[in-house]
């Protein structure tokens, strides 16, 4: 008895992904038409569909979509680069390591949102508290992907280094920044999905509400929607936020298999 073990082709793979919310559609369609929805629950597919063609004609949806993205990615700027020097100086210094290590590591037990009531006595609920929560979340995760990747190179590529005498900089550069870099792409995608979930659960837990407009974000869209129990438009701000997430996973994920292809399957 054989088994076949023949890849699946991006178009297989793509559709098989499909399969799941496509029936989970047509089941809420079917519910739909047989009346069997509760609307304080679960508001119709084409209920749906027209809060989102009504987004989009009057700017609100798309406004509050790129708010919330233009918050994350500066926020998660941030947040990476300060992550990548700080892992970075944590991988190649025992100095540094023995001095800021343990505490660095306290401080990544303490979850993102219970930094909430500092941050907030110390810059307000403004633009500058949230950006700063979302950048907390991407430092943490690209800080550790950076360390264990400049301090865990394999022994025989640092004795390759040693071997043909190269100086300090370029024993960096082509030994240790090289063998480094699966390991900051893992802390990258880390740290661009917990600032993504960061950006939502700022945008909606300090959010000043939708009354002060679309730039306030999918969040306090969100926010609004619930408190006016305007279910269509929950689940409108739900979806979005799946697909812009979905986005940039996508893309951190297509950076990386141009990066290090053989790390990907």
């Amino acid at each position: 008895m054989t088994t076949s073990t023949s890849p699946i082709s991006r178009p297989g793979l793509i559709w098989r992904a499909l399969v799941l919310p496509a029936a989970l559609i047509v089941l809420w369609a079917l519910l739909d038409t047989f009346g069997a929805l509760n609307s304080d629950i679960l508001v119709s597919p084409g209920k749906v569909l027209v809060t989102a063609y009504e987004g989009f004609a009057d700017g609100s949806l798309p406004g509050a979509a790129l708010a919330t993205l233009l918050r994350a990615l500066t926020g998660w700027v941030i947040g990476a680069m300060l992550g990548l020097a700080v892992g970075v100086l944590l991988g190649l210094s025992g100095v540094a390591r023995g001095l800021f290590d343990p505490s660095i590591s306290s401080l990544r037990q303490i979850a993102l949102f219970a930094w909430i009531p500092l941050l907030s006595a110390w810059l307000g609920n403004g633009e500058a508290m949230k950006i700063t929560l979302i950048a907390l979340g991407a430092f943490f995760p690209m800080a550790l992907g950076a360390q264990a990747g400049c301090q865990n190179v394999p022994t025989p590529y640092r004795e390759v280094g040693r071997v043909v005498e190269l100086d300090r900089r370029a024993m960096l550069s082509k030994i240790i920044f090289p063998a480094a870099v699966p390991s900051i792409l893992a802390g990258t995608e880390l740290s661009l999905n917990i600032a993504w979930l960061g950006t939502f659960g700022a945008e909606y837990l300090i959010g000043t509400g939708y009354i002060n407009g679309m730039g306030d974000g999918l969040g306090a869209y969100l926010a609004a929607a619930r408190e006016y129990a305007r279910m269509d438009q929950v689940l409108l701000g739900v979806l979005f936020l799946a697909l812009i997430g979905i986005a940039l996973d996508r893309f951190v994920l297509g950076l990386s298999r141009r990066l290090v292809p053989w790390r990907m399957p």
